[in-house]
């Protein structure tokens, strides 16, 4: 009885051939996806979307639409639709049309609360981390929750580029793209043309000197950017940028940071008590027989006086020495 029932239904719906549209053979030949009522939002708004794919293909009626798709109701989901239409037969209401089915199956496998809530996510939709193709097909997938923010292919395209990271919709803004997909792929090329400049700067980077000890290999020279916290430090193709540590620029590690020697690079001493400044800084004792020159000035040099402590054996041995007693 019930397979002739099912032979009874598949005459039922390839009876309205003559009347234009498709038929339901047609329709299964697509292979239509099956939907039983399991899952969550996404897998109820997957299966409305892959029947109305079939749609497109076939000239199938507002009628066929909603028949056909509901033979492809299975289990929670069928049970639901034979209440539904007990209902419309109870309150004498005919015909459901193809949007009014959309919208009675969302309302209770796509509950409303969610469907806002794809619309909010596609107001504060951004780029983000998302590459310019994840971002589009994003976009593309939550605009159907906000028809109304995008009405015209104008406003679709102008609500996608502010969305996109500021150094590509800088570039792509003043080329003032009216279509959407032309948008999309010349911020792929900006994209990737970023990213190969990035590269290139990293691998840079990592060539550059550690220390100072080349300066002499080229000119070096300062780039102010706008601020001074963006100054920089050239050399041919090698950037040094402004240390956070001591606010100056150089290359190698931050002899501050690590706590060394600012004269020397050593560790155990500051700057103020280095050898090397204090070797730096010791005057030579002027020769025994220095003579100041005058001429030409009327003021005698005054020569700091010196005192020498020898012992009574060493007085003895030098010629040059006044010996005696003070009082």
């Amino acid at each position: 009885m019930a397979a002739r029932r099912r032979v009874q239904t598949f005459e039922d719906l390839n009876e309205n051939d003559n009347d234009g549209g498709c038929t339901f053979d047609q329709f299964n030949q697509t292979h239509p996806p099956i939907f039983d009522g399991r899952g969550d939002a996404n897998t109820g708004e997957d299966w409305i979307q892959g029947i109305e794919e079939i749609f497109g293909v076939l000239e199938c009626t507002d009628q066929q639409k909603v028949q056909f798709a509901a033979f492809k109701l299975t289990g929670e989901a069928k049970r639901w639709w034979n209440s539904e239409k007990v209902i419309r037969e109870a309150e004498g209401i005919g015909v459901i049309v193809w949007a009014q089915f959309k919208q009675n199956f969302f309302d209770r496998f796509f509950p409303k609360a969610d469907r806002e809530a794809r619309a909010r996510e596609f107001t504060n939709l951004v780029q983000g981390t998302m590459t310019v193709r994840q971002y589009a097909a994003r976009f593309a997938e939550l605009s159907r929750f906000a028809a109304y923010l995008i009405p015209d292919k104008e406003k679709k395209t102008r609500k996608f580029e502010e969305g996109l990271n500021y150094k590509i919709s800088e570039r792509v803004m003043i080329l003032q793209i009216q279509n959407f997909s032309e948008l999309v792929h010349k911020a792929t090329l900006v994209e990737q043309n970023l990213k190969k400049g990035a590269e290139l700067q990293e691998q840079r980077k990592i060539a550059a000197p550690q220390g100072f000890s080349n300066l002499d290999q080229g000119s070096w020279k300062k780039k102010y950017e706008g601020s001074s916290s963006s100054q920089r430090l050239i050399q041919g193709n090698h950037t040094f940028n402004l240390c956070k540590f001591c606010n100056r620029i150089h290359a190698g590690e931050c002899r501050k940071e690590v706590g060394s020697c600012f004269k020397c690079g050593k560790d155990g001493h500051f700057i103020r008590e280095c050898p090397l400044l204090a070797k730096n800084n010791r005057r030579p004792n002027p020769p025994q027989n220095f003579r100041p020159n005058n001429q030409g000035n009327n003021q005698q040099r005054t020569v700091p006086a010196r005192v020498f402590a020898l012992t009574p054996g060493e007085a003895e041995d030098k010629d040059d020495v006044i010996t005696g007693i003070t009082f």
